[in-house]
């Protein structure tokens, strides 16, 4: 066992008791943990990121991982199981059962993987986002607690938007696209892209004091930052699309002069930003290889033909193993199959390794591991959810939690959109923030259930 695994190891035995003990000994300290568990999930890299026994795997998931937001929210799951918040439990929230389905699913599509070990970094990772969603659920109980995930959510933005700032201008260490503290441009894109439409609703609102209205503004600018300067097309396309589509409907539901203003002011601001910066996004539009698209359905062709040849798919996290290892290979290189003279060598040289990776389309990426079956079953999960939100969105009264709702569902249109040209959904980071956003989706319903019925009581 290497070092870094026995790190991993004890950094989760000693910090989750940690949190534990420190709910217990100061419950009021609850709701700063809590923003803090949400805030961590824009800094999953190393060394706050540990993989216990790291393989060396172009797939998804390379090992078991420990994360901060892990410590938290499992110190969370054992503080509730211990009777430590005296409340009662929520014991299977809202879609829990088609989340567990899909486990159950991705750990029978290992009976026909050829690196089943590698699977189980993934179901790893799955069992997690259940925890998370269940703490989420259990631990948001009152607005003051949607305030705390707010807060966190718009320190995220911040924080990013200050690392792509002082990397770009003041030691210049990115030239190009912007990553943050993130592993790729385009996931830090689709991380704000998540958030952003949420902070531009509740401002349109008037949901925030006029210190946190400051915060707040800071924040949706720093988000905007970031995603520019990815250079991520799609992101870019998306963000403009979700702004305006909160914007509208924002208006649509309450047109006040405020809310006018509002939009004049950023509408300004946005084009002189644009001029700013429109010369860089052309180039990056003009200049987008061709090649790369070509790639994308290459890849696509390989993992329906994985999805028809195995009932529950090839097995969780086998994609790019499959890829490289069998005669999927070609679905990749198939101008070469008839005009290279070597096949072998080819495979082995750099030119034939340059195509080789995880499929840029998530529904397709969960056909191929885990069957048409599975990815159905997940379609039905993100559905399941959206269809929630958008019930809820209507069914608001309170502006706070109607703005948030509207937020959430044009922020989760953004990712399922992505999810035709990205595998985002299964990089940690939006994997978390996709389920702490579903998460306080649910428990910003049971709240206003709470409320109803708190009202009908009293007259």
């Amino acid at each position: 066992m290497s070092m870094a695994s026995i790190m991993g190891i004890a950094t989760f035995l000693i910090g989750v008791p940690t949190v534990t003990g420190v709910l217990y000994a100061m419950p009021h300290l609850r709701r700063l943990m809590l923003t803090i568990m949400v805030f961590s999930t824009c800094h999953i890299k190393k060394p706050f990121y540990m993989e216990v026994f790291f393989e060396a795997y172009r797939g998804v998931d390379r090992g078991f991982g420990v994360t901060i937001p892990d410590l938290f929210f499992f110190g969370f799951f054992f503080w509730f199981l211990m009777g430590g918040s005296r409340q009662k439990l929520i014991l299977w929230p809202c879609n829990m059962t088609l989340w567990t389905l899909m486990i159950i699913i991705s750990i029978l599509s290992l009976t026909a993987s050829s690196v089943a070990y590698y699977g189980f970094f993934t179901v790893h990772k799955f069992i997690r986002g259940l925890v998370l969603l269940w703490v989420m659920v259990n631990v948001v109980r009152n607005r003051k607690d949607v305030e705390a995930v707010i807060t966190g959510l718009m320190a995220a933005v911040i924080f990013q938007g200050g690392i792509v700032f002082w990397d770009k201008y003041v030691t210049h260490a990115v030239v190009n696209r912007s990553v943050g503290s993130f592993p790729h441009p385009n996931t830090l894109a689709m991380y704000t892209d998540l958030i952003i439409p949420a902070i531009l609703a509740l401002i349109l609102a008037d949901s925030f004091t006029k210190k946190q209205n400051r915060w707040a503004i800071a924040a949706l600018f720093a988000g905007m930052l970031c995603v520019v300067f990815t250079k991520s097309r799609a992101a870019l396309v998306i963000m403009i699309g979700a702004l305006g589509s909160v914007t509208a409907i924002s208006v649509f539901i309450k047109p006040t002069a405020r809310k006018m203003g509002i939009i004049f002011i950023g509408f300004v601001l946005v084009d002189l930003i644009g001029v700013a910066v429109a010369p860089r996004i052309i180039k990056r539009f003009q200049s987008a290889p061709k090649a790369s698209e070509e790639t994308r359905e290459y890849f696509n062709s390989a993992a329906m033909a994985m999805a028809n040849d195995y009932t529950f798919g090839t097995g969780l996290n086998s994609y790019s193993w499959m890829l490289g290892h069998t005669d999927y290979y070609w679905y990749v290189y198939p101008n070469k199959v008839d005009t290279v003279d070597d096949l072998d060598a080819f495979r082995e040289s750099k030119r034939g390794m340059s195509r080789l990776g995880t499929a840029h389309h998530i529904y397709l990426l969960f056909a191929a591991e885990t069957g048409w079956l599975g990815m159905w079953t997940f379609i039905l999960f993100l559905l399941r959810f959206y269809l929630k939100n958008f019930v809820l969105l209507f069914k608001a009264h309170d502006a706070y939690y109607q703005a948030i709702l509207l937020g959430l569902f044009v922020g989760f249109s953004t990712l399922h959109l992505q999810g035709l040209l990205e595998w985002i959904f299964r990089q940690t980071q939006v994997f978390y923030l996709f389920f702490i956003l579903s998460g306080l989706m649910v428990a910003i319903g049971n709240i206003m259930k709470m409320e109803t019925r708190e009202r009908a009581v009293s007259i």
